[in-house]
């Protein structure tokens, strides 16, 4: 019986490099997956306040003023968030002839208070360790202005907030990056 000495198969030492190259690939590709996961996440801030200004837009036509609440501008969001939207002060409503919302309207300038009274509706996840502000009194909306707010983490740390805003010109920007 003849053996064939020439054996198939893999040595040790092709079985080591293949698993460094497999490290090495993971190592760059693992951060610029979570990179471009929080980049995503970024979108609920970006859509979340395009939909406040159109609702302020919208408002400010027919009262011919801006107002920081929810249920007076119409903005009913809906969905889970990891961004709190809103803002941070609120200006007194028109006088008449603008009807005020019902008792039972929800009226909250923030997404984490109106979700908190509409459970069936929407839900509020807040991924930060530290609590989330929105920007400072100074968005506070006037008769001829707004600024509204969304702070929420993206990244894996959970420490670092993301904060965009978005005024009646319709500049958005991200004046905290989480990333």
């Amino acid at each position: 019986m003849l053996k064939n000495k020439t054996q198939a198969g893999f040595s040790l030492i092709e079985l080591m490099i293949v698993v460094a190259i497999i490290g090495i690939l993971a190592a760059i590709a693992i951060p610029n997956f979570q990179r471009f996961q929080a980049k995503a996440r970024q979108s609920e801030a970006k859509s979340s306040l395009g939909g406040i200004y159109t609702a302020e837009k919208a408002f400010q036509t027919e009262w011919q003023q801006f107002l920081g609440y929810f249920g007076d501008i119409g903005y009913r969001p809906e969905g889970q968030f990891k961004y709190m939207t809103g803002f941070s002060a609120t200006n007194a409503r028109p006088a008449a002839p603008y009807v005020q919302p019902a008792s039972g309207d929800v009226v909250s300038t923030n997404t984490k208070t109106y979700c908190a009274a509409n459970p069936t509706i929407c839900t509020f996840t807040d991924k930060c360790t530290a609590a989330a502000a929105l920007p400072a009194a100074a968005g506070a909306p006037t008769n001829i202005a707004f600024i509204a707010g969304a702070d929420g983490c993206v990244s894996n740390t959970l420490t670092q907030h993301d904060t965009w805003t978005i005024n009646e010109s319709q500049s958005l920007s991200n004046t905290v990056n989480g990333i």
